[in-house]
């Protein structure tokens, strides 16, 4: 185990309180905005992105830690210490965060301790460390790595808990602990909208298929987490047959997680830079409480062989102001293509690769998405 100082701690104000959103009669938030601006609505034209190799910034690549019967959230006893467990949570992991956070304190109050350690400093850790301090707990979070350098500074992060399971081993009370999470997330981050110190703001979402979508089930948390939810609809953009549309929340990580960062060392918080290879481990840290936060990480230390990578490789291209749209669907050339605009750039994505543990680009991957999404660009001419 390797251990140092990484932050100093700060005082002051910590997060303000954040509440359920305001619904409409209908159950929808009320009509979103972007900036100073109105989004589009959901059928309104769509400029198209200018996908080329000359506008690319930079790539990176994620480990999405995905785990097979989907998140992990409990408390176990391992040796003297009472851990809670949050971690596994896929492609949801920024989307989940408040949500998971606080069933995770919730479970955490039950040891009645005074002072805490949170293992990991991603979106869901930052988080819990958080609920935690507004409980008046002294937190300490202790990871390998801090933001900018997390796994979570390389998510989407575009609001839609995905990847999270698979179907034929997800619990059903899995599922319901992740709906409950959702709800709780989303009227969270529905608070930072437009907030230029978190990074949140409103887009208008797309899926894209070229066969009739399913309305079986909702979608995870309910349908009315997704303001002007249509769902299945023909004549979908870029030339799909269908599709569904609806308004979400864009999450900036590298701003979110930086804003996170100084909310919590605001408030008293001490960060500090360990690694962990065993549950032996645990036995050095001075808190008799824990959560688990490390995501990938937790495979290793605490022998759960069932969570893996579920490898993403992210392009950037110079931004557009004219883009206030998401997209994701599958072409027979190109395969899957998802892009979300940011500030700072157009995202654009489009892989999943599970068991892939290589943090490096590839080359024809970024090639296969930069024409892919210009593919599809050429489509709304």
């Amino acid at each position: 185990m390797k251990r140092r100082d990484f932050l100093a701690t700060g005082t002051g104000l910590g997060v303000a309180a954040l509440t359920g959103c305001t619904t409409t009669a209908t159950g929808f938030a009320p009509a979103p905005t972007t900036g100073d601006a109105l989004v589009q609505s959901i059928g309104a034209p769509m400029r198209p992105i200018k996908s080329s190799m000359s506008r690319v910034t930079r790539t990176i690549v994620g480990l999405r830690p995905f785990r097979k019967p989907g998140p992990r959230l409990e408390a176990v006893k391992v040796g003297s210490k009472h851990v809670v467990h949050n971690y596994g949570h896929g492609g949801g992991g920024v989307s989940l965060s408040w949500g998971v956070a606080e069933l995770a304190a919730t479970l955490t109050k039950e040891t009645h301790a005074d002072k805490v350690a949170v293992l990991g400093s991603g979106a869901i850790g930052l988080s819990t460390a958080i609920l935690l301090q507004r409980a008046g707990m002294q937190v300490t979070i202790y990871a390998k790595d801090f933001p900018p350098y997390t796994t979570s500074n390389v998510a989407g992060a575009m609001w839609h808990p995905v990847t999270l399971f698979e179907n034929d081993q997800v619990s059903q009370e899995t599922l319901a602990m992740l709906d409950l999470a959702s709800r709780i997330a989303f009227n969270r981050f529905i608070r930072f909208a437009n907030d230029p110190k978190y990074g949140v703001y409103w887009i208008r979402q797309y899926s894209l298929s070229d066969r009739p979508m399913s309305t079986l089930r909702p979608y995870v948390g309910g349908d009315t987490l997704y303001p002007g939810l249509k769902r299945n609809q023909a004549g979908g953009p870029f030339g799909f047959p269908y599709y569904d549309g609806y308004y979400t929340l864009m999450i900036d990580p590298d701003i979110y997680l930086r804003a996170l960062v100084n909310d919590f060392l605001a408030a008293g918080g001490r960060m500090k830079e360990m690694t962990f290879e065993t549950e032996g481990d645990l036995e050095t840290l001075g808190e008799s409480s824990i959560v688990n936060c490390m995501g990938l990480g937790s495979g290793k230390v605490f022998g759960d062989e069932s969570i893996i990578p579920a490898r993403g490789q992210l392009s950037f291209l110079l931004p557009q102001n004219d883009i206030d749209y998401g997209y994701a669907g599958s072409t027979d050339d190109y395969g899957l293509l998802y892009s979300f605009p940011r500030k700072t750039g157009i995202l654009l994505g489009g892989s999943v690769d599970k068991g892939d543990w290589s943090l490096e680009p590839r080359a024809d991957e970024i090639r296969r998405m930069v024409d892919g999404h210009a593919y599809l660009a050429s489509k709304l001419n």
